[in-house]
């Protein structure tokens, strides 16, 4: 049976991934830790929702994650003719 070098190429490189795979999961990285105090202390969220062909909404809100409150937010609408 005549192989080629392309399919021996293929083969080395396919081994190498699965080898890089497999050590990957017995040496993965540490777990990561928050930092204690008001480092990460808020979250930022954005959203938008079309609700119509011409009218869409956006807005985004901060919230305080310790306290629950939220700090700040807006909201708009947009619309655009033809």
């Amino acid at each position: 049976m005549k192989t080629d070098s392309f399919t021996k190429v293929l083969l080395v490189v396919t081994a190498i991934l699965l080898a890089a795979n497999i050590f990957g999961g017995v040496f993965s990285a540490k777990t990561a830790v928050a930092q204690k105090g008001d480092i990460g202390r808020y979250q930022i969220s954005a959203w938008s929702a079309q609700s119509g062909s011409y009218t869409h909404h956006s807005g985004y809100y901060i919230i305080d994650t310790v306290t629950g409150k939220v700090i700040a937010s807006k909201s708009e609408v947009h619309t655009s003719g033809k």
